[in-house]
């Protein structure tokens, strides 16, 4: 009897703790979520990005999703990925990001203690550099050109506007602003560039608005560079580096011609300081814009040169000269030997230089024989010594104003040379290959005819009244 109640007993217990525990099932419990940063050296750094990757752990089921924020407010619907890459704006100098990520389970349970990661962003200022041997002429007319180099350690693209100022830097209203991408800004008289001297400065500004250190042109910051304002609308650009009084002849005649209405009162000396490897100590970095806009300060050119003419500098900046109704003489000798000027069809109208030439020195009273008789002759003057003058191969439509007679002393045949041309009846570009100032003629009492070849072209041809 004792072992049968005994029974009962057990068999009562075995039953009270099935109903409390057996038939009891666990809560769900919620994941686990962490997170990462994951580095990658690849991605583009326009804005600070981060790559960022996270996981869960569910301890009675499995993570079926993630959901993200910024603020553990306001979360983003549930997704698969695992990782993603953020562009994290720069909007001051220093941003502070928190991000967090919380795992879903199947249950549709999300993790209570969201993963998070405060990502401290440090802004960095840009900075500018004028371009190496692009400074500024001592002296030039109202139009300069600036090149630099900005550069930003957060990413070149964070450079949103360079700002430039002439002279004054204290009024915010002196800045001009230029877009980001440019390289290069060409200032003239809008800018403030009046007869004097003056100061170029540059800074650069990021999208977190940090702006670099201002530099400036001249970089010497004792110095200043000088703007002549034109006096006129003629330009003598002096492309002769020989030691004679040329600038002086062209001085004297244009002082005088046509009643002084084109004086020689604006020179370009683009020279001085030229070697095969270096550009003339008055000649800008950037032929285009600078050279370029600069003639269009101007209608009518007189280009004289020695037998080194810069035909790189012509070939970029006369065509659109005169594509805009300016009119142009070009007087040049040619180097002595073989070459091959096949650009020079660009601005001038002839296709080449003959390769025939003089075998001997011009002698004194040698003439430049006119073709159009409208035109004088050009003789040889005395005296100076004069190299191997070179033909012109003038192109189908030119008008050829002037030939050398044939002579036994050309070193391939005796063919009667082309020495000028120009490119219509009324001309807007007249070319002569001789230097123009050995030809006037004097002493003994020869005539000099370069003024009234002179008054020809520009009166004649040009329409200078």
């Amino acid at each position: 009897m004792r072992f049968q109640t005994l029974i009962i007993i057990l068999l009562f217990l075995m039953v009270g703790c099935s109903k409390h525990f057996t038939n009891q099932p666990l809560p769900n419990q919620p994941p686990k979520t962490f997170l990462t940063v994951l580095t990658d050296n690849t991605l583009r750094s326009t804005t600070s990005q981060q790559h960022l990757h996270w996981w869960g752990v569910d301890p009675d089921g499995f993570v079926v999703g993630y959901q993200i924020s910024w603020d553990s407010i306001q979360w983003s619907r549930t997704i698969t990925a695992n990782d993603s890459v953020f562009g994290l704006k720069l909007n001051k100098i220093d941003t502070v990001y928190h991000f967090f990520v919380r795992a879903v389970d199947n249950d549709s349970a999300v993790d209570p203690n969201p993963a998070s990661l405060s990502d401290p962003i440090h802004n960095s200022p840009p900075v500018v550099s004028f371009v190496l041997q692009s400074d500024v002429p001592d002296t030039t007319f109202p139009v300069a050109t600036f090149q630099w180099i900005g550069t930003d350690v957060d990413g070149n693209e964070t450079i949103v506007n360079y700002y430039y100022a002439i002279d004054d830097t204290s009024p915010p209203t002196r800045w001009k602003a230029v877009v980001g991408t440019s390289n290069y800004v060409t200032v003239d008289s809008s800018d403030g560039l009046t007869e004097g001297r003056h100061i170029f400065y540059l800074k650069a500004r990021d999208i977190a608005g940090a702006e670099s250190k201002i530099i400036r042109m001249p970089i010497d910051t004792t110095k200043t560079w000088y703007v002549k304002k034109p006096k006129g609308n003629f330009l003598i650009i002096d492309d002769y580096g020989l030691s004679d009084p040329a600038d002086v002849f062209y001085s004297q005649i244009f002082d005088t011609l046509i009643n002084g209405n084109i004086k020689a009162q604006d020179v370009w000396d683009i020279k001085t300081g030229y070697s095969g490897s270096s550009r003339g100590t008055y000649v800008p970095a950037l032929i285009n814009p600078t050279f370029v806009r600069t003639l269009k300060l101007f209608k009518y050119i007189f280009w004289y040169a020695d037998n080194d003419p810069q035909l790189i500098i012509a070939q970029a900046a006369l065509p659109e000269f005169v594509k805009n109704g300016g009119k142009v003489l070009f007087v040049t000798g040619f180097p002595d030997g073989t070459l091959d000027l096949t650009g020079i069809g660009d601005f001038a109208p002839i296709n080449n230089v003959e390769s025939n030439r003089f075998g001997l020195k011009l002698f004194p009273a040698d003439s430049i024989v006119a073709v159009d008789p409208t035109y004088p002759n050009l003789i040889r003057d005395y005296g100076s010594i004069y190299t191997f003058p070179r033909g012109l191969l003038p192109k189908v439509n030119a008008k050829i104003i002037y030939q050398m007679l044939p002579s036994s002393r050309w070193t391939h045949d005796s063919t009667m040379i082309v020495m000028g041309v120009k490119d219509a009846d009324q001309a807007s570009f007249v070319m002569v290959s001789a230097i123009l100032h050995r030809f006037g003629g004097l002493p003994p009492g020869i005539q000099n005819n370069v003024p009234a070849f002179l008054r020809r072209v520009f009166q004649g041809e040009f329409g200078v009244k």
